[in-house]
């Protein structure tokens, strides 16, 4: 009876050490490994893999446009428009497929940003200050520039421009904003200095944007050949009307989204 007492005994307290054991192995199974400090954390974020987009063509969206243009006003054009686009806003920003809830499309208009970032190595802090209106029009966003043909400017004088082939045709394609004029992105971004290093002064600033009424606004201008420009310009100015959503910071090299936090300012 004694040995078995003792058995009984030793039993009883083998038990409950078991069960903690398999308790605490559980809970290292489902543990989440703590996230990474201090310069773990960058080389972490850097190894993440970027989000990546394909920007939309203003050249095509534009011909779209007024391909649609009825000569009168017609309800079918807002549907045709909102038909026209590669996925809607949420998909693009938040990942999933659920539309926008009045149905519009966007569009992901992507401007070569040469100049105005700034990189703190010390703080992996990005400033951005990028105008994106041209020097004749600063209260529009331009997207696009073509200049066709020679400009006679030092070479010929004004009654013979046209005569010696001096004649250009600009092609330029705007973004108007709702509201006051708002042509320079700006912001704050942190970004791992790997990730700067890698897109190598090619940046770009991306305009989420949707369409809004009217749409699509043109003008088109002929300008004789001046003492000043001595060149016969015929000018086409397409307008396209927007609510930016978001403002981007891309690698125009290969795509990848390097910052989502931007604005539109003044």
């Amino acid at each position: 009876m004694q040995f078995l007492n003792r058995t009984v005994a030793s039993s009883n307290r083998v038990l409950p050490m078991l069960c903690v054991a398999l308790a605490l192995c559980a809970g290292a199974a489902n543990a989440t490994p703590a996230a990474p400090k201090g310069s773990e954390a960058h080389e972490a974020s850097a190894a993440a893999t970027p989000d990546r987009f394909t920007a939309d063509d203003p050249v095509k969206v534009r011909d779209m446009l007024a391909s649609q243009m009825p000569p009168a006003a017609s309800d079918s054009l807002t549907t045709r428009i909102r038909k026209f686009a590669r996925e809607p806003y949420d998909r693009i920003v938040r990942g999933h497929a659920a539309g926008a809830e009045n149905g519009q499309r966007t569009f992901l208009f992507m401007i070569p940003a040469p100049h105005g970032i700034l990189y703190r190595s010390n703080t992996h802090v990005l400033s951005v200050n990028v105008p994106l209106a041209s020097d004749e029009d600063p209260d529009a966003i331009q997207l696009y520039q073509s200049v066709a043909g020679p400009s006679g400017r030092g070479l010929v004088i004004a009654p013979d421009a046209k005569a010696k082939g001096f004649i250009q045709k600009i092609d330029s394609i705007e973004l108007a904003t709702q509201g006051k004029p708002k042509t320079t992105a700006r912001g704050r971004l942190t970004v791992p200095q790997a990730v700067f290093e890698q897109a190598d002064n090619s940046f770009a600033i991306v305009l989420v944007c949707t369409l809004e009424p009217p749409y699509l606004t043109e003008t088109r201008e002929h300008s004789d050949p001046t003492d000043e420009e001595p060149t016969d310009i015929t000018r086409r100015t397409s307008t396209l009307h927007a609510n930016v959503q978001a403002v981007w910071l891309v690698n125009q090299k290969d795509g990848t989204v390097i910052g989502k936090g931007l604005r539109l300012a003044k």
